[in-house]
């Protein structure tokens, strides 16, 4: 059978659709779809987010970013659920475990999908430029002596102010975040400081969901290793590679 697909047209018709949602260094970010919670659970709204990071493609790279507000999560194939950095100890990689992350991109060029279904408390994701990750890294560099989580402390607030950085990822829905050089995008998980910093229990928030076509086939069983077969869908982790090894028949040729 022959997989179905979409595009941006089959949304705009009855959608309303929203152009540069955000702005960073000047320029104009950003695309929300606001789906009428009638069609939420009727296709194509109710796709998997690998519909979505592949169909979309060309959009993502466009407007950077992509948003779907309070659009139900569909857990198929997560490679990541976190409700807060507490729950990954047992891992030894930083990037489950650190409250604050180094400013990256996940999976270049393929973007990466978050989805979260309540709005999360304590976390969320800092988008910025590729300038401003190198500012980041500058000011890095010369403190030392700094933890990454006073350094975000410190430039989170000034990000904003500046125009260089935008908190997403903290509200109900999809997002989908280009990781190519297109809009040269970098994120990294940080903290909402004034929430941590007035509640002495900020070890559980909303569960964040991440997906993203490389860590589903290549360490998915590393990321969320105590998850178990829940939420996985072999045929569609099937329909992935497939579409992974086309990619790759085209960048050699």
């Amino acid at each position: 059978m022959r997989r179905r697909t979409f595009s941006l047209n089959d949304f705009s018709h009855s959608c309303d659709i929203e152009e540069g949602c955000y702005q960073l260094e000047g320029k104009a970010l950003g695309l929300r779809i606001h789906i009428p919670k009638r069609l939420q659970e009727s296709w194509p709204f109710n796709a998997s987010a690998y519909d979505f990071l592949q169909f979309f493609r060309q959009e993502i790279q466009t407007f950077g970013i992509i948003e779907l507000p309070d659009l139900p999560v569909n857990k198929s194939n997560y490679t990541l659920a976190q409700g807060s950095p507490e729950q990954h100890r047992y891992s030894s990689n930083p990037f489950l475990t650190d409250y604050c992350q180094q400013p990256h991109q996940d999976t270049p060029p393929y973007p990466t999908a978050f989805w979260l279904n309540e709005k999360r408390q304590f976390f969320a994701t800092w988008l910025m430029s590729a300038q401003g990750a190198e500012y980041f890294l500058q000011y890095q560099q010369q403190n030392p002596a700094m933890h990454i989580k006073q350094i975000h402390k410190k430039l989170q607030t000034l990000s904003i102010e500046q125009g260089w950085g935008i908190l997403v990822n903290h509200e109900p829905g999809l997002i989908l975040i280009d990781n190519s050089q297109h809009r040269s995008l970098y994120h990294t998980r940080t903290c909402n400081f004034k929430a941590l910093e007035s509640h002495t229990d900020h070890h559980q928030d909303s569960r964040m969901y991440a997906f993203n076509e490389i860590g589903l086939l290549n360490y998915i069983n590393q990321l969320d290793s105590r998850r178990g077969s829940n939420d996985r869908c072999e045929k569609e982790q099937q329909q992935v590679a497939a579409f992974m090894q086309a990619e790759n028949v085209t960048l050699n040729q």
